[in-house]
């Protein structure tokens, strides 16, 4: 998590859910719940279980969803098949073609209500249609067309919470809320039948205070193949209705963030006020739904953390755009680190709907501490001196489902090409971008393409593939920087093994007829046992070199080898030893002994 001054994290994790209001609070929600229930009866069926009871085979629901006026296929359609009670019986998204097929109570349905079963079809823009299902041997099919209109037009009934106050742009916000929470709900969906394999790239990165550039960052793949959204909140609705933005009972405090599901669930609606925001020119054809707590006096003298933000929804597209959002509620100091953050939604071609990155930022940290390392967990333990702002978040790199559908976000590629002291293409070199997990090896011609770079500033360091053999960290460097969408070229000298060697050698490197060894002496995580003592015999015993010295890096060498001929090397440390007999053929050898303490 980042650890701001006082030991003060933010961060982005699951927690547990708790069902328990605070004491000061629990009276003023139940008096907004049943107003708010009201007002979002028609997208509360969404969240609903499954109820089972004595069980009858059901025939499955199948077919297409179009667009009224167009008759094109409608991908990311919520479709949801619901029992007379209104509880949802099953539900599912159309795919790319706008197709679903849904097998009501998984195939089974209680007999008094599998000939009563209805049909309920909702996209954000789109006016919700309700059909009802035949009992037809086979399964029912249907062709269902949607009309659309512009998101934000649609009357709705209107029941504010009563802390809100009255506003003119009052029923245009509240019909907003309830076609956003169409497409959140098709996110959340998304989420929970979903199955992919995702590739995540969690980032730390720090900028200069003054002119926002991005000064360093640290990135780490994480790869999973199992259901579910790859961002998800450090709590549900209801523990950031009861407590806040704010966590931590051990002295330290952290700022958690909220994802799809908590914007969806009710107990976010019943305690916000929502309006509509100021045009923005830098998003045409985007309308903002902007929200903010809706007893924010209480909650000051309760020391209560809480978020103001907008969620911008594209009226030309009818998607949600993203989710920028910052606190309030801070004590002075840690206002002026002016935290905030933003969600950022992607409808794919299948009709999935994924929040594809997450960033929260600092504006800057009075205490110098170090440290910015993403963990699998998707926390990110990051920190910056006064001088720096940070950002933390991650971006979805690569989804790839059963069905063969895949989807990679559109991101930067470096090609390196490494030479030697000679300008000779350096073939076979290691190649490993600093603060992250990318290796690479450089073919015949010096040459490697990274692909799926992050935006940003990198450090390409090179080693020779026999040195990094031996585990020998690198000394040649390249700066560049990543740009989204396209190729950057870098250019890169590498120190091979036979100008390592010569720097080892010295005159001995010129003697006529021999062949050269170099050797390092490491434990078993690779450390240099600076102290291990070394000895080459030939073929008959005969001592070439008696209890040597490995240098402070680990390494010994010896240059006057006579080549094809066998010898045997010794490595020891204390009453610990290591033996070696090789037939020198090359002109170069390359060892390395690990030593067990």
């Amino acid at each position: 998590m980042p650890r701001l001054h006082e030991e003060t994290p933010v961060r982005t994790a699951p927690l547990l859910r708790s069902a328990h209001h605070s004491r000061g609070r629990s009276a003023r929600r139940f008096a907004r719940a049943a107003v708010a229930r009201a007002r979002l009866i028609g997208v509360a069926l969404f969240l609903l279980i499954v109820v089972h009871a004595p069980v009858v085979l059901a025939q499955p629901v199948y077919g297409t969803v179009r667009d009224s006026a167009s008759q094109l296929p409608l991908p990311g359609i919520v479709v949801l098949v619901l029992d007379p009670s209104g509880r949802s019986a099953a539900r599912g998204i159309t795919d790319q073609a706008g197709r679903f097929r849904l097998s009501p109570y998984g195939g089974k349905a209680p007999a008094r209500s599998a000939n009563k079963l209805r049909l309920r079809v909702l996209r954000m823009g789109f006016r919700p249609r309700e059909l009802p299902i035949a009992e037809v041997a086979g399964g029912t099919k249907f062709d269902i067309s949607l009309v659309s209109f512009p998101v934000q037009l649609e009357e709705v009934q209107v029941m504010s919470v009563p802390t809100c106050g009255k506003r003119p742009d009052r029923a245009a916000a509240e019909s907003l809320l309830v076609q956003a929470r169409m497409a959140l709900y098709a996110t959340v969906l998304a989420r929970s039948q979903s199955s992919a394999t995702i590739t995540r790239l969690l980032y730390s990165r720090t900028f200069d205070g003054g002119s926002g550039r991005i000064q360093g960052q640290g990135v780490r793949t994480r790869v999973t193949s199992a259901p579910g959204e790859p961002f998800s909140a450090t709590r549900s609705a209801l523990m950031f209705d009861r407590d806040g933005f704010r966590e931590g009972n051990d002295g330290s405090h952290g700022f958690t963030g909220p994802d799809a599901a908590t914007l969806l669930d009710d107990a976010f609606a019943e305690s916000y006020c929502f309006k509509l925001v100021a045009p923005d020119r830098a998003r045409p054809r985007q309308v903002g739904l902007g929200f903010e707590p809706a007893d924010r006096v209480e909650e000051e003298k309760e020391g209560r953390i809480d978020l103001v933000g907008t969620l911008w929804v594209d009226t030309l597209s009818r998607v949600l755009r993203d989710l920028t959002f910052r606190y309030v509620g801070l004590d002075k100091a840690t206002s002026a680190l002016a935290p905030e953050g933003r969600l950022s939604f992607r409808e794919l071609s299948n009709g999935v709907v994924i929040i594809d990155r997450w960033t929260l930022r600092l504006g800057g940290a009075r205490d110098e501490v170090t440290g910015m390392t993403p963990v699998a967990s998707g926390d990110v333990v990051a920190s910056a001196s006064r001088s720096q702002a940070q950002e933390i978040g991650g971006e979805i790199a690569h989804v790839t489902w059963a069905d063969g559908d895949d989807w990679s976000a559109p991101l930067g590629t470096v090609r390196l090409h490494a030479v030697d002291s000679q300008e000779r293409p350096a073939a076979s070199s290691v190649v490993q971008l600093v603060d992250t997990d990318v290796q690479a090896t450089t073919d015949a011609s010096g040459s490697v393409l990274v692909t799926g770079l992050l935006p940003g500033p990198y450090v390409a360091i090179t080693r020779d593939a026999r040195l990094a053999e031996l585990g020998l960290p690198a000394t040649a460097r390249v700066r560049f920087s990543a740009i989204r969408d396209s190729i950057v070229d870098a250019r890169i000298q590498v120190e091979s093994v036979d100008d390592f060697a010569a720097k080892r050698c010295g005159s001995d490197l010129r003697s006529a007829g021999k062949s050269w060894l170099l050797a390092r002496v490491v434990t078993a995580d690779g450390q240099p046992i600076p102290d291990a003592r070394w000895t080459i015999r030939d073929e008959f015993g005969t001592a070439l070199v008696e209890g040597g010295r490995v240098d402070s890096d680990g390494m010994f060498h010896w240059c006057r080898l006579t080549p094809n001929k066998p010898i045997s090397i010794d490595v020891w440390r204390g009453e610990r030893r290591v033996n070696a007999s090789r037939v020198v053929k090359e002109q170069l050898t390359t060892l390395k002994f690990v030593l067990v303490p």
